[in-house]
């Protein structure tokens, strides 16, 4: 297969025909047959990925009807994932690009907005409302199996009120389904001695529902030594009242993985075998175990004033066993223990007599604690050494936000939205016991804006702008002058396209500028690379020229530079000046077909593509990481039975799914070897 690499060629092919969407298809107005959205829907721009169902109270507005970039995974989509991690389900979403470093239960994670996913913690993950990153920053998506999941919501850029820690680059919100009267089971054998089993049991009755999940998978890995075993099991109860006011109810979550890690090759030895495993990589991988805890009431203390709470607790233990380069003179063992704890509190109220169509009001505090320990020791063979811990960090956090926003639809043709956020944190940090207080940031503001415009009805054309703000991490948070807090500020314009029903289609661009950006090192300590700029833009379409046909894609392309490293900065970083930023592709797009016949038959083809990277900062080195994909799903449904066939890597495409440059010694580039053409089969039973 040719590929298809320069930015050009995909924009000669796409451009085109966003702009014929926009310029050539009529504007619907009213309730003609062929408009898509209601009158109370038309302020929406976001885009969706397969049936997105809302069946939870969402007041006016939802998440996907925010002034900006906002896309949609729906179950439909979500059920027929076959992933070794759930994240990797959202490679699918516009701009989202997915480093696979599968490395055991360090597997890999999602990035947007010219963030580098292996250094940056720059999204945040929300799932049922309750916080699923790491002290660390990283999103923990793993306790997850995608046929649990209802729905996916991704939001992009700085304007978004809920979040403060985490919430750079954009967030992530999953929805798990709960409630109902249905059984699901799901079986799936394939390639790699790969196996899965998932089942879903709902019943509601009389007010109450219980949903229980259970999920587990084991595959041999595409390369030697990397095998992966995880399950989980949840269960959900929600009581609610026969006026539908009140609804309280409790999840509960465990968790359990074993993966083996193939460490990584370099060029030599991806040409000469990408299925081998690094030879001293004999015994590393890793372990972890989740355990989550939730309580959630909602209630309405009229039609217009609406309250929610939620309190949780989760605990997370992992340790992973790694030996990176031939330069490690052992294997170390780095070890992760922490606990969780917070409430979230939002009064929200609602009314159309203040001289506009409809004026939302929130005020939302949430509190998070954190308990963590994080150690590295040398191993030999996943055995501690007498005199094996080498750092051991024991520290405690308090976050505390607030904020206000307004949502104000003025008319049928005019929104605006406007927030304020405050962050306070606070936390003592003990490192080798030696104690210290986190470092004094103060009040962090975070303003954020947004309009919607709709001058005839299908066609939306939105602005945003707002703060963020990214804190360092580990020693970076306490007393070290060197790390303040950084200030992102974002702002996004764009025009998003849906005048009748066979198509929609968004157009935007954006700009986010950082200072004092901090980013990980591979030692896990923080680094200060001073100002950065990013701008981009985004086009996504959808097509359905026949109703059993649906054509969709997104192409997104960014620059990311160092632009400041600032007066201070180490001789190192002071070289970085005007270089693009490391690990963030210069585009990502996506290009699928998809078919359903009403006699049960369905298919997915989609391309999925990326451009390459600059590995070292310096931009001495040749660019890495660029690939093309193509992936088919078949399926035919028989009533209460769903075959399933799979094919990944459909045309054998051999690729690297991640390049990076060890920051010490002399060590050349390293990759992680992406999956060759694989085949699976499932069977889906619903009673």
């Amino acid at each position: 297969m040719e590929k298809l690499r320069n930015e050009m060629k995909f924009s000669v092919f796409f451009l085109p025909i966003f702009v014929i969407a926009m310029l050539f298809v009529p504007p619907v107005f009213g309730d003609e047959p062929g408009a898509v959205e209601t009158e109370e829907e038309q302020s929406r721009v976001y885009m969706k990925i397969g049936t997105v169902t809302v069946s939870e109270k969402a007041g006016y507005l939802t998440t996907a009807d925010s002034p900006g970039s906002v896309d949609v995974i729906g179950a439909e989509q979500l059920e027929n994932e076959n992933v070794d991690f759930s994240m990797q389900a959202l490679k699918k979403l516009p701009g989202v690009y997915y480093q696979d470093w599968n490395q055991g239960v360090i597997h890999g994670s999602i990035a947007i907005r010219g963030f580098d996913p292996n250094m940056s913690d720059s999204v945040a993950l929300y799932v049922d409302g309750i916080p699923n990153n790491m002290s660390t920053g990283w999103m923990d998506m793993r306790p997850f199996f995608p046929f649990e999941l209802e729905r996916i919501e991704l939001v992009k850029g700085t304007f978004d009120p809920r979040y403060g820690l985490n919430n750079i680059a954009g967030n992530v919100n999953v929805f798990t389904k709960r409630g109902g009267n249905y059984s699901k089971v799901k079986l799936l054998h394939g390639s790699f001695q790969t196996s899965e089993g998932n089942a879903i049991i709902a019943r509601e009755e009389d007010g109450f529902s219980q949903t229980y999940f259970v999920g587990y998978r084991r595959t041999d890995g595409y390369r030697d030594h990397s095998d992966v075993k995880k399950g989980a099991v949840s269960g959900k109860w929600f009581y609610t009242t026969d006026d539908d006011r009140l609804s309280v109810g409790a999840i509960a979550r465990f968790f359990d993985m074993d993966a083996n890690s193939a460490g990584y090759l370099t060029k030599d030895q991806f040409n000469d075998n990408p299925e081998q495993m690094q030879e001293f990589s004999g015994t590393d991988g890793g372990v972890q175990e989740n355990r989550q805890i939730s309580l959630h009431a909602d209630y309405d203390f009229t039609d217009r004033l609406h309250y929610s709470f939620k309190v949780y607790t989760q605990d997370l233990e992992r340790s992973r066993w790694v030996r990176l380069t031939p330069s490690d003179t052992y294997q170390h063992e780095r070890f992760t223990d922490e606990r969780q704890s917070g409430a979230i509190s939002t009064l929200t109220y609602e009314t159309a007599d203040w001289g506009v169509e409809n004026l939302k009001l929130t005020w939302s505090v949430d509190y998070q604690y954190q308990d963590s320990i994080y150690q590295r020791c040398k191993t030999d063979d996943r055995v501690r050494r007498a005199d094996g811990i080498f750092k051991d960090y024991d520290y405690q956090q308090w976050f505390l936000g607030t904020y206000i926003a307004a949502d104000t639809k003025v008319n049928r043709w005019l929104r605006f939205t406007g927030a304020l956020r405050v962050d306070r944190f606070d936390g003592e940090f003990e490192k080798n016991n030696t104690k210290s207080d986190m470092a004094d940031y103060g009040d962090i503001w975070q303003p954020k804006v947004g309009i919607v415009v709709t001058p005839v009805h299908g066609y939306n054309l939105f602005a945003n702008w707002g703060r963020a703000f990214q804190l360092g991490s580990y020693t970076g948070r306490f007393n070290d002058d060197d790390f303040n807090y950084s200030k992102n500020d974002g702002w996004e314009a764009g025009i998003k396209v849906s005048p009748v029903n066979w198509l929609a289609a968004r157009f935007s661009y954006w700009e986010q500028n950082a200072s004092d950006e901090i980013v990980k090192n591979v030692l896990g300590e923080a680094e200060n690379i001073g100002e950065t700029d990013r701008d981009g833009w985004d086009i996504g379409l959808s097509v359905s020229p026949h109703k059993w046909v649906t054509l969709w894609g997104a192409y997104s392309k960014t620059n990311a530079v160092y632009t400041d490293p600032g007066y201070d900065a180490p001789d190192n970083i002071k070289t970085y000046k005007g270089k693009d930023i490391k690990n963030i592709p210069e585009y990502v797009s996506k290009l699928g077909i998809d078919f359903e016949h009403p006699a049960g038959f369905s298919s997915s083809l989609w391309w999925e593509s990326q451009g390459d990277y600059p590995v070292d900062p310096d931009n001495n080195l040749p660019r890495e990481g660029d690939y093309d994909v193509v992936n088919l799903d078949l399926r035919y449904n028989l009533k209460a039975v769903t075959l399933g066939f799979h094919i990944q890597n459909l045309f054998d495409e051999e690729y690297n799914s991640f390049a990076w440059l060890p920051s010490w010694g002399t060590n050349p580039v390293l990759f992680s070897p992406g999956d060759e053409r694989s085949f699976y089969a499932s069977v889906t039973f619903e009673f």
